[in-house]
């Protein structure tokens, strides 16, 4: 089983931190950790590095930077090697061949800028990347200094603030999702000087659809702080078994837009062999662009609160401009998208209830 750390320790030069970052390799047995707001000199990159990682190999976007690493990336070159493929001052764009699978995966270890229009660029950067990375497996890790959704912040505002917007239209340009995590919820946490401080989920680990059907059963754990104000990030790859092949199923609530024709193009595909081969042969191949076109649905939850929230403040909206009929037609929009939002979570959880009776009987 492989295990890939980030940790943003806010600083990489005291002795503190080297000890606090090896000991996090050693209790994790981690091949490859990164490290982000290192503050580390570029000519001091070799001797912390090899204090840190000692026998390990690293690289670092220290060239980009403008005053310190941001980025540094250890590896232990007995059981992956990684090759760079680009990178900036905000992300650094890795390929990883893990020996043992004798497979290839990229990363993109990620320290994004505290103001939101900075930050743009690294989301361009991203959705460049995606075209390179293609149909393979792909992890986005590390600290996006952005919430990206309200659910992800103690206290905050009531609205989505345009950074956070921003983040999340990447995400989703991306095909972008969470990885299932366990451990702590927030994952910085700003020192307070009176009361309870701020607590958020910045730092996080997201996967492609391809990452997930090699890696169905990969998780994170979220540490606790220790020595800095960030959690760190630990990614564990469980390789899929084979075990006994599970029935075909699929959430009703895809048959809408684009079922037909994604059905439609998988089953126009010639299958050499006897009909019945053939029928579960499409059946399998359908797998992926089904789960494409769940991803492409949202997480539903999260949409029905995304849509109620807009809802809110378009009514909000009328209520201080009543005559506005731009705003009155904008509202009927959202009513319609909130109707058939809510429908699908219903269908949903009808779902998973007659699944669970099911097993149970």
């Amino acid at each position: 089983m492989g295990s890939i750390g980030v940790w943003n320790v806010r600083g990489l030069n005291l002795p503190l931190k080297k000890r606090e970052v090896r000991q996090l390799v050693s209790e994790n047995r981690l091949q490859v950790c990164a490290v982000l707001e290192s503050h580390v000199n570029v000519t001091n990159l070799a001797r912390v590095c090899k204090g840190v990682f000692r026998s390990w190999d690293w690289t670092s976007n220290g060239s980009c930077c403008s005053r310190g690493t941001r980025i540094i990336v250890g590896w232990n070159k007995d059981m992956v090697d990684l090759m760079v493929i680009s990178q900036s001052d905000q992300v650094l764009h890795v390929q990883v061949h893990l020996k043992s699978e004798d497979k290839i995966l990229f990363y993109s270890f990620v320290y994004a800028e505290n103001k939101y229009k900075d930050r743009r660029a690294l989301w361009d950067n991203l959705c460049k990347h995606k075209c390179f990375v293609h149909d393979r497996p792909w992890v986005v890790l590390g600290d996006f200094n952005t919430a990206l959704s309200l659910d992800d912040c103690l206290v905050g505002p009531s609205t989505i603030p345009i950074g956070m917007r921003e983040f999340y239209d990447c995400v989703q340009h991306n095909q972008l999702i969470d990885v299932k995590g366990h451990g702590l919820r927030f994952t910085w946490n700003q020192k307070p000087k009176n009361g309870v401080g701020v607590l958020k989920k910045i730092d996080r680990v997201m996967v492609n659809i391809h990452f997930l059907d090699s890696y169905p059963d990969a998780y994170v754990l979220f540490h606790p702080y220790r020595v800095s104000d960030h959690t760190p990030c630990i990614l564990n790859l469980l390789p899929f078994k084979h075990t006994r092949p599970k029935p075909f199923k699929f959430a009703n609530f895809l048959m809408k837009e684009g079922f037909i024709q994604c059905v439609s193009k998988e089953w126009a595909k010639e299958v050499p062999g006897v009909t019945m081969f053939s029928v579960v042969k499409k059946l399998s191949s359908l797998k992926s662009p089904l789960r494409r076109l769940l991803f492409m649905q949202g997480n539903l939850h999260d949409r029905v609160k995304y849509v109620r929230l807009k809802l809110d403040d378009i009514q909000k909206a009328i209520d201080a401009n009543p005559l506005d009929i731009t705003l009155r037609e904008t509202e009927s929009r959202c009513i319609q998208e909130f109707n058939s939002v809510s429908y699908d979570e219903e269908c949903f959880f009808k779902a998973e209830i007659k699944g669970r009776m099911v097993g149970s009987g």
